[in-house]
């Protein structure tokens, strides 16, 4: 007989041979299923900024993912018919502005449909600086990158867009990113600083 291990707090853990009750595939639509499950990912929120000058767009996405690291490359999939999409490949190179949690406010900004195009969109006081070439930054970001669209691979009703990344660099702001978790956005507490009262033992 097959003793169950147990977990570090002493729970008995279920006999791998035995279907978890808690775990059934639940009757109803495939794709509506699959958008609750994945609103349970927690993810990062990134804008995506293109263009120059009166042509700059940004865009919110939350589906940005390191896809490789010998060369650092990143994919994100956005819908084939979305003006980002269109943008991002009409411009051939893009900046990822890693938004810090005090950042809601524009990550709710460029995922508006009416959201604009130019400098002027939200305002230039959230704009700083530029890539090398010459796509604006979002200021008070806690990283940057600058990436060259390579290719794009069709994934359903999204493009899956490969990007190389040409140059990073994080910023000064010592804020936790902005989150994305189950359809809304989240600001994680600033991490406490070291209590110089403890010590440790000889």
């Amino acid at each position: 007989m097959t003793v169950p291990s147990t977990t570090s707090r002493g729970a008995v853990s279920p006999d791998p041979g035995t279907p978890d009750p808690g775990a059934h595939w639940p009757a109803g639509s495939r794709t509506a299923t699959a958008r609750a499950a994945t609103r349970r990912f927690a993810t990062g929120v990134t804008v995506l900024t293109c263009g120059r000058d009166e042509g700059t767009h940004g865009v919110t996405v939350s589906t940005l993912t390191l896809a490789s690291m010998k060369p650092p490359m990143v994919s994100v999939a956005l819908r084939r018919d979305s003006r980002g999409l269109a943008a991002l490949l009409a411009s051939g190179a893009f900046a990822v502005n890693v938004l810090a949690g005090r950042q809601d406010p524009l990550a709710r900004h460029f995922a508006r449909s009416d959201r604009g195009e130019g400098l002027g969109r939200p305002g230039r006081g959230v704009w700083a600086g530029h890539t090398a070439d010459g796509v604006p930054l979002l200021g008070g970001a806690v990283g940057w990158l600058r990436c060259r669209v390579t290719r794009t691979v069709p994934a359903g009703d999204h493009e899956l867009v490969l990007a190389l990344v040409a140059d990073a660099r994080l910023g000064t702001t010592t804020e936790p990113p902005l989150v994305n978790f189950a359809g809304d956005l989240h600001r994680f507490p600033p991490a406490a600083p070291p209590d110089d009262t403890i010590r440790s033992r000889p």
